[in-house]
């Protein structure tokens, strides 16, 4: 599993997600959300990280089978580097974008505790007035329900199911026949509640089990060229058609195509294969990096905002790995010497 490049694509999804977000947060589409119907880059990328998590999280559990042991993992991948971006958005970001002369004396440290605990973008008093999202930290949003789906899957193991394959997929099946004709992706509002259950956890859970229910099969999944071409055709057409197609095939043909561009093996993907993986730093960095630069340089052109906060956010990203979250990860389980933690 080393020799892949779930690195490289997890760069490629938060880029995308930056991408797009220089176009929202100045108000306007980014050109896929203008062609499609239902969809946008950072809808993409969000969908990228979640079928991928839901891969490498149940190839976790396949390795360590205790719920215990599978919480700490993922909370020690989770956890610190959310709760050092929060405290930043909070106490520097909010503070700079404050549309208040009161911002700490209307900002509620209870509430900020209960936001880190569950893993939530954090709530300030107003920020950012004039802005289309005035949100101190708005990509923080997608976290609560990953974790969510993690305890879904610790839930699951607990009954000693998640290990099941044919489990696994009627649960991916299920879930994706209701996301399907139920919930939206991400351009197009929550979507209608089944049971309590949120649109939203029906969308972010669905590529989840479809990513674990792949894992499952990965071994008798054959990954080829001949299959790829038609895949990716299928998937770039579908961007185009209505939601509910868009989304079946975002779980099947762009599911595949993930795992196949994963395990290509070029020279010059090697080269972009990094021990260092900083797309969760990305990720966590680039909306108050974006929003600053908005409101307090006067950006206002989208693709030079992207630049600019890539340009600022990827050694913020590595030093949130070099010296939080690669230093976590060592605290999941013993290894030898000198292996790399392959995060999860």
């Amino acid at each position: 599993m080393h020799r892949n490049n779930f690195n490289v694509l997890r760069l490629l999804f938060a880029t995308a997600v930056i991408f797009s977000h220089a176009f929202e947060l100045l108000g306007m589409k980014d050109p896929l959300e203008q062609g499609s119907a239902s969809i946008s880059f950072g809808s993409l990328g969000v969908c990228g990280f979640f079928m991928l998590s839901g891969f490498l999280t149940a190839q976790s559990w396949s390795h360590d089978p205790h719920v215990w042991a599978f919480l700490k993992k993922r909370a020690l991948r989770l956890y610190p580097a959310f709760i050092v971006a929060s405290a930043i958005s909070v106490f520097i970001v909010g503070p700079l974008g404050a549309s208040t002369q009161h911002y700490f004396g209307e900002w509620s440290f209870h509430r900020f505790l209960s936001d880190l605990v569950g893993l939530r973008q954090a709530r300030t008093p107003a920020v950012f007035a004039g802005s289309p999202v005035p949100s101190v930290n708005g990509a923080m949003w997608t976290i609560t329900f990953e974790l969510r789906c993690y305890l879904l899957l610790a839930l699951i193991g607990f009954f000693t199911l998640a290990g099941n394959r044919w489990f696994i997929l009627f649960v991916a099946a299920l879930l994706n026949t209701l996301a399907i004709s139920r919930a939206p992706l991400a351009a197009a509002g929550e979507g209608p509640a089944l049971f309590g259950i949120s649109g939203f956890m029906l969308w972010f859970a669905s590529m989840y089990f479809a990513g674990a229910a792949f894992y499952h099969f990965h071994a008798v999944i054959p990954m080829r060229k001949a299959l790829a071409l038609p895949a990716l055709v299928l998937f770039v057409a579908a961007l185009f058609g209505p939601g509910w197609l868009t989304r079946a095939a975002t779980v099947t043909a762009g599911l595949y195509l993930l795992h196949y561009a994963g395990q290509l093996q070029f020279p010059w993907l090697a080269k972009l294969r990094s021990r260092d993986d900083l797309s969760y730093g990305l990720y966590l960095y680039g909306w108050p990096v974006m929003q600053l630069a908005a409101r307090n340089l006067g950006i206002r052109t989208p693709l030079v905002a992207f630049v600019f906060v890539m340009a600022v956010c990827w050694p913020l990203a590595t030093i949130s790995w070099r010296v939080i979250e690669s230093k976590a990860l060592r605290l999941k389980y013993a290894r030898p010497a000198g292996q790399i933690p392959v995060p999860n």
